[in-house]
């Protein structure tokens, strides 16, 4: 007999040896009986499908929950994705990244709460992983706002990710939310707000259930450059876009050009001043209400003073902070 899902996890791997085994090993463990494991391998040039393979056989009681996708060709982040929501079954539908790790009843309490609150989405707190510790990240949501005012809060808040939410699949059906091609640099956020604006009801477990691991120094956060800011940007562009088309950019024009500022300030750090105003200046005149959760006041003052062509105390910071 088929078993029906509650839950499908979404798993891409890409040249994630090292730290495989300990996510394999968590999802393996999970107290939800009723979860579909997708890995989709995307033409790893290490051994990690050897190493997925060899952890999975020490778990033959989850071997019908398995499925393994496997590239002939290197996809990336969202093609992974999307290759594992096009076959995913579960009831509610979340990602995790391979280098990262999970409570052991991270699911159960998540689908649980999900379930309880007959909400679309259901929202947990996590753990950056460092060498030195971990730190408790909680998002400042409140579920009981009206939806407009609680996707201001969202667009607001930093750490847009997908592998904390755990979203219906009837939010992908009436979204046609998909992970952006393109773009692999907040890629989450592009997928997330999509969902989050389709989403009905939204409720939060108050516990750490993901570990975010930011001890890998193949992760493209440790491998920022202006490229990668620039992908940023597109994500926002788009976005602004896709609201406009909804008819909806009014309500989050404001939070929008906060985010154009985060991709843009960069500019700044970089000695581009012609180039920083002329891009987007409609976001200038809401510099001095970025809130702190984007970026802090030493920011909000370089953007002022790039604006108003003060270009030499520019160069004089960046300079003296080895910057540009």
């Amino acid at each position: 007999m088929t078993m029906h899902y509650k839950v499908s996890v979404i798993v891409p791997i890409y040249n994630v040896r090292d730290y495989l085994v300990r996510c394999v090993e968590n999802l393996m463990n999970q107290t939800l009986r009723e979860v579909e494991y997708i890995f989709v391998e995307d033409c790893a040039t290490d051994d990690s499908y050897q190493v997925l393979t060899d952890t999975l056989a020490r778990f033959p009681h989850r071997r019908e929950d398995v499925r393994i996708i496997r590239h002939e060709v290197n996809k990336g982040l969202a093609m992974s994705r999307a290759d594992g929501l096009d076959v995913a079954a579960g009831d509610f539908i979340i990602h995790t990244d391979s280098d990262d790790w999970t409570d052991v009843t991270m699911f159960e309490k998540m689908y649980r709460q999900a379930v309880a609150d007959g909400a679309d989405i259901c929202i947990c707190d996590f753990y950056f992983a460092r060498k030195d510790g971990l730190v408790r990240m909680h998002p400042t949501l409140d579920c009981s706002k009206p939806h407009k005012e609680f996707m201001r809060d969202y667009l607001k808040w930093r750490w847009n990710t997908v592998w904390n939410v755990l979203v219906a699949r009837g939010v992908y059906e009436r979204s046609g939310a998909r992970p952006p091609v393109g773009i692999s640099f907040t890629e989450d956020f592009h997928l997330a707000v999509r969902l989050f604006q389709y989403a009905r009801k939204f409720t939060t477990v108050d516990e750490p259930l993901y570990y975010y691991n930011q001890m890998n120094s193949g992760s493209i956060m440790h491998t920022l450059d202006t490229k990668i800011f620039l992908h940023e940007l597109d994500c926002y562009e788009r976005t602004i876009e896709w609201f406009k088309e909804r008819g909806v950019y009014e309500d989050y024009r404001k939070q929008m050009q906060w985010r154009l500022l985060k991709s843009s300030c960069f500019l700044v750090f970089q000695n581009q001043f012609d180039e920083f105003r002329k891009l987007h200046p409609e976001s200038h005149r809401y510099i001095l209400s970025v809130p702190s959760s984007l970026f802090n006041f030493k920011v909000k003052v370089m953007l002022i003073l790039a604006v108003l062509r003060l270009d030499f105390i520019c160069r004089w910071d960046n300079r003296r902070h080895g910057r540009g």
